[in-house]
């Protein structure tokens, strides 16, 4: 506090002035107080004198800061800086005030009767109001840093948040490639134009994953486009034996979500359920009131799911807890799987709001 008035020159001025005239004040009150005929307000020559003092201890409390922060450290030892300062400051005001007054006294009373005990008043006097200014120069001090490290260690908090969450969401891109190309292998052996219709869809559908490669969040209905895609992808692959019934109220087209997790949650049930002409595998889309997406399918679980990366919904649910306190909910029956994605609006995105 005291290094950063002394650098703004006309501050500095205006309340060194002040505090001068204050402390003039308070000691000729005190002063009233003990002794009946001294005046109220003393002459001029004393305000102008304690104004001088009050300037030269301002300058000598800044500058001993300033050396203080040089040398010893709060964060090392903040009990020695505490101390350190505490003692140096009162030497120093004793010997300016005492030593001052008694030089001034002695050259100007002209044998006028000095009185120690009125010398100690006044040194005291200026001596705590001095240790009240160098407690709050150092509480405001000590409240800084306090602010600047919860500032730091919330901006670590948020690096670590987005390193975790880019981690999670590198591991999408991989995992919707390798299962897309794991059926194009299988299409190929089966109907070469249906393989050429794939990869074109595939083509268009992996462009979006490009693009959204660095998002936190998407709209809902750019994340239902992008769905629409890949479920025509599906549809040339099991033909009739897949059926997609798809209810988006128009109200929740500017909610977000996490990106691609209307495809994992497909692709999840398409693993995980038989498809088949005689049984086909229906899986339903909507929005709810309780500001939710959900889906849905039929339980119709495979003997042997195969080869699983193991990503899907565990890979939602973190994503959406770095992104929001709000979680996924499962709910499975004899009958039916479904999950519950909570739909976002954009300011609840704790990743942007720090």
């Amino acid at each position: 506090m005291f290094e950063y008035i002394y650098q703004r020159k006309i501050l500095w001025l205006l309340l060194g002035v002040l505090l001068g005239l204050v402390f003039q004040f308070s000691l000729d009150v005190i002063f009233s107080l003990i002794y009946r005929n001294h005046p109220l307000i003393s002459p001029p020559a004393n305000y102008l004198f304690s104004i001088a003092i009050t300037f030269i201890i301002m300058y000598g409390l800044a500058k001993l800061a300033g050396w203080m922060n040089r040398r010893v450290s709060w964060e090392k030892a903040p009990g020695v800086r505490f101390y350190s300062q505490i003692i140096a400051i009162t030497i120093f005001i004793l010997i300016v005030v005492m030593g001052l007054r008694t030089v001034i006294n002695l050259l100007l009373s002209d044998g006028q009767f000095i009185r120690l005990t009125d010398e100690v008043v006044i040194s005291v006097y200026f001596l705590v109001v001095s240790l009240l200014l160098v407690f709050l120069d150092i509480g405001l001090h000590l409240l800084t840093r306090w602010r600047n490290s919860l500032a730091e260690i919330e901006r670590f908090r948020k690096e670590n948040l987005e390193t975790q969450f880019a981690m999670l969401r590198m591991q999408v891109n991989p995992h919707f490639l390798f299962n897309s190309l794991n059926t194009l292998t299988s299409l190929i052996y089966q109907n070469q134009d249906t393989a050429a219709s794939y990869v074109r869809e595939m083509a268009t559908v992996y462009r979006y994953i490009l693009e959204q490669r660095k998002a936190d969040i998407v709209k809902l209905h750019e994340e239902m486009t992008f769905a629409h895609s890949y479920m025509v992808l599906l549809s040339l692959r099991f033909e009739d034996k897949i059926a997609f019934d798809v209810t988006i109220s128009a109200d929740y087209n500017d909610k977000v979500v996490p990106p691609l997790t209307v495809q994992i949650l497909i692709e999840n049930a398409v693993k995980h359920n038989i498809a088949s002409l005689r049984k086909p595998l229906r899986i339903s889309i909507s929005t709810r009131p309780d500001n939710t997406l959900v889906v849905s399918n039929c339980m119709q679980p495979k003997t042997d799911p195969g080869y699983s990366t193991g990503i899907g919904l565990h890979n939602i649910q973190s994503r959406l807890a770095l992104l929001t306190d709000r979680q996924a909910t499962v709910t499975k029956t004899d009958d039916t799987f479904a999950v519950a994605i909570p739909l976002l609006d954009a300011r609840e995105n704790k990743l942007s709001n720090w």
